[in-house]
Protein backbone atom coordinates (compact mmCIF):
# COMPACT_ATOMS: atom_id res chain seq x y z
CA UNK A 1 0.00 0.00 0.00
CA UNK A 2 1.46 3.77 -0.60
CA UNK A 3 2.61 5.71 2.33
CA UNK A 4 -0.24 8.30 3.21
CA UNK A 5 0.51 10.82 5.68
CA UNK A 6 -1.55 10.84 8.51
CA UNK A 7 -2.08 13.33 11.63
CA UNK A 8 -0.48 11.06 13.73
CA UNK A 9 -0.45 6.65 13.47
CA UNK A 10 0.09 5.24 10.37
CA UNK A 11 -3.15 4.52 8.12
CA UNK A 12 -1.54 0.94 6.37
CA UNK A 13 -3.92 -1.61 6.67
CA UNK A 14 -3.76 -5.72 5.96
CA UNK A 15 -6.12 -7.36 4.22
CA UNK A 16 -8.90 -10.03 4.80
CA UNK A 17 -7.04 -12.67 4.05
CA UNK A 18 -4.15 -11.89 6.05
CA UNK A 19 -6.18 -10.84 8.96
CA UNK A 20 -7.94 -14.57 9.14
CA UNK A 21 -4.13 -15.98 8.85
CA UNK A 22 -3.16 -13.91 11.57
CA UNK A 23 -6.06 -14.80 13.27
CA UNK A 24 -5.35 -18.30 12.87
CA UNK A 25 -2.10 -17.88 15.21
CA UNK A 26 -4.41 -17.43 18.12
CA UNK A 27 -7.29 -19.61 16.96
CA UNK A 28 -6.18 -22.61 19.25
CA UNK A 29 -8.58 -23.84 22.30
CA UNK A 30 -6.43 -22.73 24.53
CA UNK A 31 -6.12 -19.48 23.93
CA UNK A 32 -9.93 -19.02 23.68
CA UNK A 33 -11.04 -20.46 26.77
CA UNK A 34 -7.93 -18.03 28.43
CA UNK A 35 -9.43 -15.06 27.15
CA UNK A 36 -13.16 -15.38 27.62
CA UNK A 37 -12.13 -15.99 31.45
CA UNK A 38 -10.58 -12.85 31.71
CA UNK A 39 -13.24 -9.81 33.42
CA UNK A 40 -11.59 -7.50 31.46
CA UNK A 41 -11.29 -6.46 27.48
CA UNK A 42 -8.74 -8.24 25.53
CA UNK A 43 -7.64 -8.11 22.50
CA UNK A 44 -4.90 -9.02 20.11
CA UNK A 45 -3.50 -6.57 17.44
CA UNK A 46 -1.40 -6.57 14.46
CA UNK A 47 1.40 -3.80 13.29
CA UNK A 48 -1.07 -2.24 11.72
CA UNK A 49 -3.65 -2.28 14.95
CA UNK A 50 -5.54 -4.22 13.67
CA UNK A 51 -7.58 -6.66 15.78
CA UNK A 52 -7.35 -10.27 15.41
CA UNK A 53 -8.14 -11.98 18.00
CA UNK A 54 -11.25 -10.08 20.52
CA UNK A 55 -12.85 -11.77 23.71
CA UNK A 56 -16.01 -11.85 24.95
CA UNK A 57 -15.72 -8.72 26.94
CA UNK A 58 -14.71 -7.14 23.74
CA UNK A 59 -17.98 -8.22 22.13
CA UNK A 60 -20.02 -7.16 24.61
CA UNK A 61 -18.73 -3.61 25.01
CA UNK A 62 -19.38 -3.06 21.19
CA UNK A 63 -22.38 -4.48 20.88
CA UNK A 64 -24.43 -5.84 18.10
CA UNK A 65 -21.01 -6.92 16.45
CA UNK A 66 -20.29 -10.37 16.76
CA UNK A 67 -16.08 -11.45 17.50
CA UNK A 68 -15.96 -12.60 13.49
CA UNK A 69 -17.29 -9.00 12.62
CA UNK A 70 -14.76 -6.98 14.60
CA UNK A 71 -11.34 -8.95 12.65
CA UNK A 72 -9.74 -6.41 10.84
CA UNK A 73 -10.94 -3.26 12.37
CA UNK A 74 -9.15 -0.90 15.15
CA UNK A 75 -10.27 -0.88 18.65
CA UNK A 76 -11.93 2.53 18.29
CA UNK A 77 -13.26 2.09 14.95
CA UNK A 78 -15.25 -1.62 16.49
CA UNK A 79 -16.11 1.07 19.44
CA UNK A 80 -17.99 3.79 17.45
CA UNK A 81 -14.57 6.73 18.52
CA UNK A 82 -15.95 9.65 16.57
CA UNK A 83 -12.77 10.98 16.12
CA UNK A 84 -12.42 7.36 14.25
CA UNK A 85 -15.47 7.96 12.48
CA UNK A 86 -14.06 11.36 10.92
CA UNK A 87 -10.50 10.50 9.96
CA UNK A 88 -10.44 9.52 6.32
CA UNK A 89 -8.38 6.23 6.96
CA UNK A 90 -9.78 5.34 10.32
CA UNK A 91 -8.37 5.09 14.08
CA UNK A 92 -5.87 6.34 15.27
CA UNK A 93 -4.91 9.00 12.28
CA UNK A 94 -7.14 11.83 12.97
CA UNK A 95 -5.52 14.80 14.38
CA UNK A 96 -7.42 14.71 18.10
CA UNK A 97 -5.81 10.81 18.01
CA UNK A 98 -1.96 12.20 19.21
CA UNK A 99 -3.80 12.76 22.62
CA UNK A 100 -5.20 9.49 22.89
CA UNK A 101 -3.91 6.83 25.56
CA UNK A 102 -5.22 3.78 23.31
CA UNK A 103 -3.24 4.60 20.21
CA UNK A 104 -0.64 5.82 22.10
CA UNK A 105 0.38 2.57 24.47
CA UNK A 106 -0.04 0.78 21.19
CA UNK A 107 2.32 2.28 19.17
CA UNK A 108 4.42 2.43 22.33
CA UNK A 109 3.92 -1.57 22.48
CA UNK A 110 5.66 -1.52 18.79
CA UNK A 111 8.71 -0.28 19.83
CA UNK A 112 9.10 -2.85 22.23
CA UNK A 113 7.85 -1.61 25.30
CA UNK A 114 4.91 -2.22 27.26
CA UNK A 115 2.82 0.73 28.37
CA UNK A 116 -0.18 1.49 30.77
CA UNK A 117 -2.28 4.42 29.82
CA UNK A 118 -5.78 6.15 30.43
CA UNK A 119 -8.18 7.41 27.61
CA UNK A 120 -11.60 8.78 26.96
CA UNK A 121 -13.49 7.92 24.14
CA UNK A 122 -16.48 9.43 22.96
CA UNK A 123 -18.61 7.50 20.72
CA UNK A 124 -21.36 7.83 18.42
CA UNK A 125 -24.79 7.94 20.13
CA UNK A 126 -23.24 9.86 22.82
CA UNK A 127 -21.59 7.07 24.86
CA UNK A 128 -18.82 7.93 26.91
CA UNK A 129 -16.03 5.36 27.83
CA UNK A 130 -13.30 6.11 30.24
CA UNK A 131 -10.29 3.51 29.94
CA UNK A 132 -7.27 2.67 31.60
CA UNK A 133 -5.32 0.47 28.92
CA UNK A 134 -2.50 -1.83 28.77
CA UNK A 135 -0.51 -2.67 25.81
CA UNK A 136 2.34 -5.20 25.34
CA UNK A 137 4.13 -6.74 23.26
CA UNK A 138 4.12 -10.18 22.21
CA UNK A 139 6.23 -11.83 18.78
CA UNK A 140 4.86 -14.59 16.76
CA UNK A 141 7.49 -16.12 14.49
CA UNK A 142 8.47 -12.97 12.26
CA UNK A 143 5.78 -11.05 12.99
CA UNK A 144 5.16 -8.44 15.96
CA UNK A 145 1.67 -8.32 17.88
CA UNK A 146 0.41 -6.03 20.65
CA UNK A 147 -1.58 -7.55 23.76
CA UNK A 148 -4.31 -5.10 24.29
CA UNK A 149 -6.43 -5.09 27.15
CA UNK A 150 -8.63 -2.50 29.34
CA UNK A 151 -10.74 -1.63 31.62
CA UNK A 152 -13.40 0.71 32.69
CA UNK A 153 -12.66 3.22 35.13
CA UNK A 154 -15.47 5.79 35.05
CA UNK A 155 -16.45 5.04 38.30
CA UNK A 156 -13.38 5.47 39.42
CA UNK A 157 -13.26 8.51 38.23
CA UNK A 158 -16.29 10.11 39.30
CA UNK A 159 -15.60 8.92 42.94
CA UNK A 160 -12.05 11.06 42.64
CA UNK A 161 -14.12 13.72 41.06
CA UNK A 162 -16.93 13.38 44.12
CA UNK A 163 -14.23 13.33 47.12
CA UNK A 164 -12.29 15.99 45.70
CA UNK A 165 -15.20 18.24 45.77
CA UNK A 166 -16.68 16.95 49.25
CA UNK A 167 -12.67 17.24 50.73
CA UNK A 168 -12.66 20.72 49.44
CA UNK A 169 -16.18 21.71 50.67
CA UNK A 170 -16.61 20.54 54.33
CA UNK A 171 -12.76 21.95 54.80
CA UNK A 172 -14.07 25.10 54.00
CA UNK A 173 -16.85 24.54 55.94
CA UNK A 174 -15.16 23.46 58.90
CA UNK A 175 -12.39 26.53 58.44
CA UNK A 176 -15.69 28.79 58.69
CA UNK A 177 -17.13 27.36 62.22
CA UNK A 178 -13.25 27.31 63.95
CA UNK A 179 -13.01 30.98 62.61
CA UNK A 180 -16.04 32.34 63.77
CA UNK A 181 -15.68 30.51 67.11
CA UNK A 182 -12.05 32.35 67.17
CA UNK A 183 -13.89 35.60 66.77
CA UNK A 184 -16.40 34.94 69.27
CA UNK A 185 -13.87 34.45 72.03
CA UNK A 186 -12.13 37.80 71.75
CA UNK A 187 -13.96 39.93 74.35
CA UNK A 188 -15.93 37.37 75.98
CA UNK A 189 -16.24 37.92 79.81
CA UNK A 190 -18.94 35.42 80.50
CA UNK A 191 -17.32 32.40 81.79
CA UNK A 192 -19.92 29.96 80.63
CA UNK A 193 -20.32 31.46 77.39
CA UNK A 194 -16.28 31.31 76.86
CA UNK A 195 -16.01 27.62 77.50
CA UNK A 196 -18.93 26.95 75.57
CA UNK A 197 -17.38 28.77 72.49
CA UNK A 198 -13.68 27.18 73.35
CA UNK A 199 -15.70 23.85 72.95
CA UNK A 200 -16.96 24.38 69.50
CA UNK A 201 -13.44 26.17 68.83
CA UNK A 202 -11.60 22.84 70.11
CA UNK A 203 -14.50 20.56 68.02
CA UNK A 204 -13.84 22.38 64.90
CA UNK A 205 -10.27 22.16 64.94
CA UNK A 206 -10.54 18.32 65.43
CA UNK A 207 -13.06 18.29 62.33
CA UNK A 208 -10.34 20.11 60.38
CA UNK A 209 -7.52 17.51 61.35
CA UNK A 210 -9.56 14.48 60.56
CA UNK A 211 -10.45 16.19 56.98
CA UNK A 212 -7.16 16.18 56.51
CA UNK A 213 -5.88 12.92 57.96
CA UNK A 214 -8.73 11.11 55.74
CA UNK A 215 -7.57 12.93 52.56
CA UNK A 216 -3.67 12.16 53.17
CA UNK A 217 -4.62 8.50 53.12
CA UNK A 218 -6.37 9.03 50.02
CA UNK A 219 -3.50 10.20 48.17
CA UNK A 220 -1.32 8.29 49.56
CA UNK A 221 -3.66 4.89 48.67
CA UNK A 222 -3.61 6.43 44.84
CA UNK A 223 -0.31 7.37 44.62
CA UNK A 224 -0.68 11.08 44.30
CA UNK A 225 0.92 12.05 47.51
CA UNK A 226 3.83 14.37 47.34
CA UNK A 227 5.64 14.84 51.37
CA UNK A 228 6.66 18.27 51.86
CA UNK A 229 9.64 18.30 54.26
CA UNK A 230 10.83 20.78 56.51
CA UNK A 231 13.08 20.98 59.64
CA UNK A 232 10.99 19.69 62.93
CA UNK A 233 11.74 19.74 66.48
CA UNK A 234 10.52 16.41 67.64
CA UNK A 235 9.56 17.04 71.34
CA UNK A 236 7.35 20.52 69.78
CA UNK A 237 5.52 18.33 67.18
CA UNK A 238 5.21 15.65 69.57
CA UNK A 239 3.37 17.89 72.57
CA UNK A 240 1.25 19.73 69.38
CA UNK A 241 -0.44 16.36 68.87
CA UNK A 242 -0.63 15.92 72.80
CA UNK A 243 -3.00 19.17 73.24
CA UNK A 244 -4.62 18.46 70.39
CA UNK A 245 -6.06 14.91 72.62
CA UNK A 246 -6.21 16.56 75.60
CA UNK A 247 -9.24 18.76 74.40
CA UNK A 248 -11.19 15.44 72.44
CA UNK A 249 -14.09 13.36 74.91
CA UNK A 250 -11.61 10.15 74.31
CA UNK A 251 -8.95 11.62 76.78
CA UNK A 252 -11.51 12.13 79.39
CA UNK A 253 -11.14 10.10 82.86
CA UNK A 254 -7.37 9.06 80.82
CA UNK A 255 -3.92 10.33 81.76
CA UNK A 256 -2.10 11.58 78.40
CA UNK A 257 1.45 12.58 79.53
CA UNK A 258 4.92 13.54 77.98
CA UNK A 259 7.56 11.00 79.27
CA UNK A 260 10.08 13.22 81.71
CA UNK A 261 12.79 11.72 80.15
CA UNK A 262 12.15 12.47 76.23
CA UNK A 263 14.53 14.32 74.81
CA UNK A 264 14.65 16.85 71.73
CA UNK A 265 15.91 16.49 68.07
CA UNK A 266 15.67 17.94 64.81
CA UNK A 267 14.48 15.66 62.27
CA UNK A 268 14.19 16.73 58.15
CA UNK A 269 10.55 15.14 57.81
CA UNK A 270 7.07 16.31 56.33
CA UNK A 271 5.30 17.47 59.83
CA UNK A 272 1.79 16.86 58.43
CA UNK A 273 2.27 13.14 57.65
CA UNK A 274 4.22 12.98 60.92
CA UNK A 275 1.46 14.96 62.94
CA UNK A 276 -0.94 12.13 61.61
CA UNK A 277 1.00 9.20 62.76
CA UNK A 278 1.97 10.28 65.93
CA UNK A 279 -2.07 11.39 66.37
CA UNK A 280 -3.05 7.77 64.96
CA UNK A 281 -0.49 6.32 68.02
CA UNK A 282 -2.41 8.16 70.58
CA UNK A 283 -5.51 7.69 69.42
CA UNK A 284 -5.10 3.51 69.52
CA UNK A 285 -3.19 4.36 72.92
CA UNK A 286 -6.35 6.08 74.50
CA UNK A 287 -8.94 3.47 73.30
CA UNK A 288 -7.30 0.80 74.70
CA UNK A 289 -6.58 2.20 77.97
CA UNK A 290 -9.26 1.95 80.73
CA UNK A 291 -10.83 5.17 82.78
CA UNK A 292 -8.31 6.02 85.17
CA UNK A 293 -5.31 4.64 83.17
CA UNK A 294 -1.92 6.29 82.00
CA UNK A 295 -0.75 6.69 78.01
CA UNK A 296 3.31 7.86 78.00
CA UNK A 297 4.52 9.10 74.89
CA UNK A 298 8.13 9.87 74.41
CA UNK A 299 10.70 11.25 71.78
CA UNK A 300 14.15 10.80 71.60
CA UNK A 301 17.40 10.56 69.08
CA UNK A 302 19.58 7.13 69.21
CA UNK A 303 21.82 5.74 66.41
CA UNK A 304 21.00 7.61 63.67
CA UNK A 305 17.45 7.88 64.06
CA UNK A 306 14.82 9.22 65.84
CA UNK A 307 12.25 7.59 67.77
CA UNK A 308 8.81 8.37 68.87
CA UNK A 309 6.90 6.10 71.61
CA UNK A 310 3.04 6.11 72.76
CA UNK A 311 2.52 3.50 75.40
CA UNK A 312 -0.62 2.05 77.26
CA UNK A 313 -1.04 -0.91 79.78
CA UNK A 314 -2.85 -3.17 77.34
CA UNK A 315 -2.29 -6.41 75.61
CA UNK A 316 -3.21 -7.31 72.18
CA UNK A 317 -3.50 -10.94 71.90
CA UNK A 318 -1.92 -13.05 68.43
CA UNK A 319 -4.67 -12.89 66.66
CA UNK A 320 -5.45 -8.95 66.93
CA UNK A 321 -1.09 -8.76 66.52
CA UNK A 322 -1.33 -10.93 62.79
CA UNK A 323 -3.71 -8.18 61.10
CA UNK A 324 -2.89 -5.01 63.07
CA UNK A 325 -1.55 -3.17 59.97
CA UNK A 326 -4.07 -4.52 57.48
CA UNK A 327 -6.29 -1.96 55.72
CA UNK A 328 -10.00 -2.38 57.22
CA UNK A 329 -9.07 -4.91 60.10
CA UNK A 330 -10.34 -3.60 63.33
CA UNK A 331 -11.36 -4.70 66.89
CA UNK A 332 -13.76 -1.74 66.68
CA UNK A 333 -16.30 -3.30 64.13
CA UNK A 334 -17.10 -2.84 60.63
CA UNK A 335 -15.91 0.64 58.69
CA UNK A 336 -13.03 1.02 61.26
CA UNK A 337 -9.39 0.05 60.59
CA UNK A 338 -7.55 2.46 58.69
CA UNK A 339 -5.51 4.25 61.69
CA UNK A 340 -2.69 1.57 61.96
CA UNK A 341 -2.59 0.75 58.37
CA UNK A 342 -2.14 4.64 57.51
CA UNK A 343 0.84 4.70 60.31
CA UNK A 344 2.76 2.08 58.36
CA UNK A 345 2.01 3.50 54.87
CA UNK A 346 2.82 7.20 55.56
CA UNK A 347 5.64 6.12 57.57
CA UNK A 348 7.29 3.07 55.36
CA UNK A 349 6.50 4.64 51.90
CA UNK A 350 6.67 8.29 52.36
CA UNK A 351 8.62 9.29 55.23
CA UNK A 352 11.43 6.49 54.92
CA UNK A 353 10.72 5.34 58.75
CA UNK A 354 9.25 2.31 60.22
CA UNK A 355 6.63 1.40 62.44
CA UNK A 356 6.12 -1.41 64.95
CA UNK A 357 5.15 -2.68 68.05
CA UNK A 358 5.82 -4.59 71.38
CA UNK A 359 2.96 -6.04 73.68
CA UNK A 360 2.84 -8.22 76.30
CA UNK A 361 1.26 -8.88 79.72
CA UNK A 362 3.68 -7.28 81.94
CA UNK A 363 4.49 -4.29 79.69
CA UNK A 364 1.64 -3.29 77.79
CA UNK A 365 1.98 -2.35 74.59
CA UNK A 366 4.20 0.25 72.60
CA UNK A 367 4.61 1.78 69.18
CA UNK A 368 7.63 3.16 67.89
CA UNK A 369 7.78 5.09 65.21
CA UNK A 370 11.65 5.63 63.90
CA UNK A 371 12.93 8.36 61.64
CA UNK A 372 16.48 8.56 60.28
CA UNK A 373 18.15 11.58 60.76
CA UNK A 374 19.26 12.90 57.68
CA UNK A 375 21.59 16.16 57.27
CA UNK A 376 21.22 18.01 54.28
CA UNK A 377 23.08 20.45 52.80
Amino acid sequence: MKQVLTHFAPAERLGPYEIREQSRLFGSFEMHELSASLPVVFLILNRCRQIVCANKRFVELVGGMDAEAVLGRRPGEALGCINAMKAPFGCGTHEFCSTCGAVKSILESQEGHAAVKECVISCDGGRVLELRVWATPIRRGNELFTIFSAVDISDENRRKILERTFFHDISNTAAGIYGTAELLTEGVHDKAFDREVKTILYASEWLIDEIRSHRKLMEAESGELRPQKFLISTLETLNQCIRLYTRNKSTHSRILLVAPEARDAEVETDPVLLRRILINMIKNALEATPEGGCVLATSFPEGGAVHFSVSNPGFMNREIQMGLFKRAFSTKGAGRGVGTYSMKLFAERYLGGTVHFTTSHQDGTTFTLSLPITHTE
